[in-house]
């Protein structure tokens, strides 16, 4: 993972695309290297969970500080509806980059890991005998 490009909103495979299209929409994929952005119905929802609960922890605190030195109820009322509009909103957009981001991480490293896992599994296995082994009984495997 590329911090500059989650602070940039960039595409987490080739670090040049950008993810999303106006204000409030993710595109559904790359536009350089066409990776998909929705890998499935519901992918955002636990960033979305993560968000609010950022957004809350930075909320609430100051509201019972606010309430504990007796501020205006109008400014008590106000602080955390500007606070989640505001802060929610942004951590929203970096919980939905960074989710993207750890997704990709995590799928990439499993991808290579099963390559890996392939190739020496296939690397190990017997090989099928050819048609000249076929001919010849010395060179046939014994466990075949």
């Amino acid at each position: 993972m590329k911090l500059k490009s989650i602070l940039l909103a960039r595409c987490p495979a080739c670090h040049e695309g950008k993810v999303w299209v106006g204000l409030f929409s993710i595109r559904p994929r790359c536009n350089v290297c066409d990776y998909n952005f929705h890998p499935e119905p519901g992918f955002y929802l636990g960033a979305i969970a993560i968000s609010f609960l950022l957004t809350a922890i930075f909320t609430i605190p100051p509201t019972i500080a606010l309430k504990f030195f007796e501020v205006d109820t109008e400014i008590l009322v106000l602080f955390p509806f500007l606070e989640f509009l505001f802060l929610g909103t942004f951590l929203m957009f970096y919980c939905k980059i960074i989710w993207l981001h750890v997704e990709h991480a995590m799928t990439h490293r499993l991808d290579s890991k099963q390559e890996n896992h392939l190739s020496r599994t296939q690397s190990t296995s017997p090989s099928k005998p050819t048609p000249q082994d076929q001919q010849n009984p010395k060179n046939q495997n014994p466990l075949s």
